[in-house]
């Protein structure tokens, strides 16, 4: 619970400083800055609930006041590249309710999670499947899917070789479409519930195409 807690301090802080435009410099190495995290989480994890509370409360009214009348095409940095406002912004709220999520689980008490915010993360996260794709488990896949997400949105993927794509989706030649509930899809592209269990719930469903290949579908990428 309290990895998660510092967690969530240190990431509100890191995407306020995003949308104040405070970029890692090109010079830093990737390791050394993910290095330099961890020791960062270590030492929050030594701090209190309460402190903790106001860490994360400062980084969110730190991004409030920086992204305040900004379009939600504005471009803010991120750590691999730039996204959207609007994007930051659905990432920032994803990590709120999925970190949330793991402390509730941990302390066994309810945390009950919207369609509509889980829509917005999930919305989100779309966009930056690419940078999620495990490459070796795509090595040899070249497929495309539909993701219809429960009232939208919509979306199409494609795993040529490796890599992945995503656009809207427009009438394009499919070989699996998959859809689902909001909540659902926030769960599983996190990893937070298996994707196997979903599909056997119902939750995740393969509306057309090949099931194998919904079947495999988490397997292609990384956890956000």
């Amino acid at each position: 619970m309290g990895e998660a807690a510092a967690h969530l301090a240190l990431g509100a802080e890191l995407y306020a400083q995003y949308a104040h435009g405070i970029e890692r410099p090109a010079s830093i190495d990737r390791a050394d800055l993910a290095g330099s995290r961890r020791r960062k989480q270590a030492e929050r994890m030594t701090r209190g609930a309460r402190q903790l509370g106001a860490d994360l409360q400062l980084g969110i009214d730190s991004f409030l006041t920086a992204t305040e009348g900004r379009v939600a095409e504005d471009l803010l940095p991120w750590h691999q590249g730039t996204l959207p406002c609007i994007t930051m912004t659905g990432l920032l709220i994803g990590e709120q309710l999925l970190h949330g999520y793991d402390i509730a689980q941990a302390i066994n008490v309810e945390w009950p999670i919207g369609d509509q915010p889980a829509r917005l993360t999930v919305q989100a996260v779309l966009p930056v499947l690419p940078a999620l794709v495990d490459s070796e488990a795509t090595k040899s896949i070249n497929a495309t899917y539909e993701l219809a997400i429960d009232g939208g949105p919509r979306v199409i993927v494609r795993f040529p070789d490796g890599t992945a794509s995503v656009d809207p989706a427009a009438g394009t030649a499919i070989d699996c479409q998959l859809s689902g509930d909001p909540v659902a899809w926030l769960l599983a592209l996190y990893g937070r519930v298996s994707w196997e269990q979903l599909l056997h719930t119902g939750r995740v469903r393969v509306t057309s195409g090949d099931t194998a290949l919904g079947k495999a579908f988490k397997q292609l990428l990384r956890n956000p």
